[in-house]
C-alpha cells in the first residue's frame, strides 16, 4: 500500500476515508530565534495519532516569517495549531485563509492561548482544546473520519496523562528536519525531550499550568533512559530537558542520571533553585554529563517573592545555586522586574544581593500578565489598572533584548519597568554575569 500526498483523504484499500491532519508550528517574528528546536508537543501529538493509524505531518513555520505562509502549509482534512499569545495574530490570519482554501477543513486550536481563553478561541476555530492534545486530538481525527466532524465540541477540557510512560516516544526522525535547528550546547546539535510534565507549585506569574498538565507527572527513568539512548545510537550527543523542574522527586533524577551516566552525554536542565541544595543530587548530575541548570530566581527581595507566591527563600535559592556551582555546573538565573507590589527599594534590595551569588549567567525580563495567570484573570487583586489588550507586544526577550511592557498598576507603569529592567542589565554586566545566550556555550 502507497501513502497518499497530506490532503488526499483517502488510503486505497481502506473501507473508511483515512484522514489526514497537519500540525502547524507558528512564527515568533519578534524573538532572535525561533529556531532553536522542534515544536516537541506537536511531534507527541503526531507520533501518537500516527502510531493510531491516522496519516499526519508537522508544518514548522518557525523562522518563515515575512513570508507566504499558507502557501507552505500542506492541504489537509484537519489542521491543528499550536497556540501562543504573541503570535495569536499569526493564527488568525492563517486559518481565514485556510478556510478560503479548504472550506470544509476542520480547524482546531491547543497550546497555551487556547488553553488560557478558549470561549474566544473557539470563535476563530472550530475547536479548541485545553490540556493535553494527544488524546484529544485523535478523538477529532477519529469523529472527522466518521462523518460527526458537525458533532465536534466547540471546546475540549483534556484531562491530564497520568501515565506517561504509555505514549509513544516523539518520533522527531519523522515529523522533523532536525538539521535546520539551532539550539547549541557546548558546540553540539541539541535534542530537547521532556522527561515529565507539570508543576506541583502555583506561581502567581506563570502561565505553565494553563494547558491545564495538573501536578508534576514524572516518566520513569528507564522510560527516559530509553528515549536518551535511543538518540545515542542515532549520533546525538547533547540534550535539554525541557521539564519545568526536573528534579521535582530527587529520587527519580538521581536514577536517571545513574542510567544516563554510561552512556557519556552532556545535558542541560532546569531546576527550582532549593531541589539544588543537595550536594550529592548535583554531583551526580554533574558525573552523568549535566554541564549546565537554569534556575527561576525572579527576585532576590523576600517581599517580592512573597507576593510572587514563589514559595521559597533568598537563602535556599543562594545554597542551591552555590552547591551547583561547586558540583561543576554552569548556572543560569532567570529574574522578572516589576511585578505588582515591586518598587525601587525592592528592586535595589534584589540587585544588592547579587553580589556573591554564584551565577555564571542571567536574563531580567518584565513581569508580563499573560492569559491564564492570575495577574490577567484577577488585575484589581494586584492593583493593576491596566492590561494592553495587543498579545503580539507580550514578549519577555525579543531582538536586540527588546521586551513588552505591558501593564500598569496604582503604583508604576511601563517606564518604571523600564528603568529597572535596565538596572538589572548594568549589574549583570558589572558583575560579570553573563546575559543568557551571549557566551553561546548554551543556547
Amino acid at each position: 500500500m502507497t501513502t497518499p500526498p497530506i490532503g488526499s483523504g483517502i488510503w486505497a484499500g481502506h473501507p473508511k476515508p483515512r484522514i489526514t491532519a497537519v500540525l502547524i508550528n507558528l512564527p515568533s517574528p519578534d524573538i532572535e530565534d525561533d529556531r532553536r528546536q522542534p515544536p516537541g508537543g506537536l511531534v507527541s501529538i503526531a507520533t501518537y495519532v500516527h502510531r493510531n493509524g491516522f496519516p499526519v505531518a508537522v508544518c514548522d513555520l518557525a523562522g518563515m516569517a515575512g513570508k507566504d505562509l499558507v502557501r507552505l502549509v500542506p492541504a489537509a482534512d484537519v489542521y491543528g495549531f499550536s497556540t501562543y499569545s504573541t503570535s495569536y495574530k499569526i493564527a488568525q490570519e492563517i486559518v481565514k485563509r485556510l478556510r478560503k482554501r479548504s472550506p470544509s477543513a476542520v480547524c482546531v486550536a491547543g497550546g497555551p492561548h487556547a488553553s488560557a481563553l478558549p470561549e474566544e478561541v473557539a470563535r476563530d476555530f472550530d475547536c479548541a482544546v485545553c490540556g493535553e492534545g494527544e488524546e484529544a486530538f485523535l478523538g477529532i481525527l477519529r469523529r472527522v473520519q466518521q462523518g460527526e466532524a458537525d458533532h465536534i465540541p466547540q471546546i475540549i477540557r483534556a484531562c491530564p496523562i497520568e501515565d506517561l510512560d504509555a505514549l509513544p516516544l516523539p518520533d522527531f526522525e519523522r515529523f522533523s528536519d532536525m538539521a535546520g535547528y539551532t539550539r547549541r550546547l557546548n558546540g553540539s546539535p541539541v535534542m530537547s525531550l521532556d522527561s515529565s510534565r507539570g508543576c506541583n507549585h502555583r506561581c502567581r506569574f506563570c502561565n505553565s499550568r494553563v494547558v491545564e498538565r495538573g501536578h508534576w507527572r514524572g516518566r520513569s527513568p528507564e522510560n527516559v533512559a530509553g528515549e536518551v539512548e535511543s538518540h545515542v545510537k542515532r549520533g546525538w550527543e547533547a540534550f535539554r530537558f525541557n521539564d519545568d523542574n526536573f528534579c521535582d522527586d530527587v529520587g527519580r533524577a538521581l536514577a536517571i542520571c545513574d542510567l544516563l551516566r554510561p552512556m557519556h552525554i552532556r545535558f542541560r536542565i532546569f531546576a527550582r533553585a532549593e531541589s539544588l541544595s543537595s550536594v550529592e543530587l548535583c554531583r551526580r548530575l554533574a558525573a552523568a554529563g549535566c554541564v549546565h541548570v537554569a534556575v527561576g530566581i525572579e527576585s532576590l527581595s523576600p517581599l517580592v517573592l512573597a507576593r510572587m507566591g514563589k514559595a521559597t527563600q533568598v537563602d535556599r535559592i543562594k545554597s542551591g545555586l552555590a552547591t551547583a556551582r561547586a558540583a561543576g555546573l554552569l548556572t543560569r538565573g532567570f529574574f522578572i522586574v516589576g511585578f505588582p507590589g515591586e518598587t525601587d527599594a525592592t528592586v535595589a534590595e534584589s540587585i544588592a544581593a547579587l553580589r556573591g551569588i554564584a551565577l555564571d549567567e542571567a536574563v531580567a525580563y518584565p513581569c508580563i500578565p499573560y492569559p491564564g495567570t492570575d495577574l490577567f484573570a484577577l488585575p484589581d487583586r494586584y492593583g493593576i489598572t491596566w492590561i494592553d489588550p495587543d498579545f503580539s507586544h507580550y514578549i519577555q526577550v525579543g531582538r536586540g533584548k527588546s521586551a513588552g511592557f505591558v501593564m500598569k498598576t496604582e503604583t508604576f507603569g511601563p517606564a518604571e519597568v523600564r528603568r529597572w529592567r535596565q538596572q538589572y542589565m548594568q549589574a549583570l554586566e558589572e558583575l560579570g554575569i553573563a546575559w543568557s545566550d551571549q557566551r553561546k556555550a548554551v543556547v
